[in-house]
């Protein structure tokens, strides 16, 4: 197993995303992949290095169609590597959605992948999931828990209202927030739902506490 000091950096792998260079970047997903497998893959190279594209076209450095093309190479590339949500149809169930008006996927998509190679049978909702509407499917699919992202400030509004709608209509399933917002959707009753950070904390939950919940559903 290589070093950490040996991985390149989100910056590096941000430029070679920005110009198309594949090979670059599927060599970085290969390593650190290996290093910690898909969590730490999520966390250490594919978080950051979204966050480096994302900042850079916030600053104008880059367009919305260059935005837009390294979001999708970074997709392929991890998809080719991480099995789709098919695996483990028989295991317990999770759903995954962006919120309201929420079209940045990529990171929900990569933690339902995650969840799906660790054993979870999960639901993928996409981008802009009306409130309404995934409180009707967690209330009908009735899944372990609910995990819900938000990427960009100007959503925190929808999201925590659509929070609140799930907690209110199925208050005994449990809820996560994350994403690059999640600072922002901490919620004002203790309890009410967890705001996670990271792919590897949800694993800690899911193989925790929400793993013992399924269990004695």
């Amino acid at each position: 197993m290589s070093s950490h000091t040996q991985l390149p950096s989100p910056d590096i792998i941000a430029d070679a995303l920005l110009v198309g260079n594949s090979g670059t970047v599927l060599e970085a997903v290969h390593h650190y992949m290996d290093e910690g497998g898909p969590a730490f893959l999520v966390d250490m190279l594919a978080r950051p290095v979204m966050q480096v594209v994302g900042e850079r076209w916030a600053g104008g450095i880059t367009t919305v169609a260059e935005e837009h093309a390294a979001t999708e190479l970074m997709r392929e590339l991890l998809t080719q590597l991480l099995p789709g949500l098919g695996w483990h149809q028989g295991g317990p169930r999770a759903v995954i959605a962006c919120t309201p008006g929420e079209r940045h996927l990529l990171g929900a998509r990569l933690v339902a992948q995650v969840l799906a190679i660790d054993g979870w049978h999960v639901r993928f909702l996409g981008a802009d999931t009306p409130a309404k509407d995934l409180a009707i499917f967690v209330a009908r699919e009735q899944p372990v828990f609910v995990g819900l992202s938000c990427s960009m400030p100007e959503h925190v509004p929808d999201a925590r209202l659509t929070l609140e709608l799930m907690h209110r209509t199925t208050p005994g399933i449990p809820i996560v927030a994350g994403g690059r917002v999640a600072d922002s959707l901490m919620p004002d009753e203790e309890g009410a739902w967890s705001v996670l950070r990271s792919a590897g904390e949800l694993l800690d939950l899911t193989r925790g506490d929400v793993g013992r919940h399924h269990l004695s559903r």
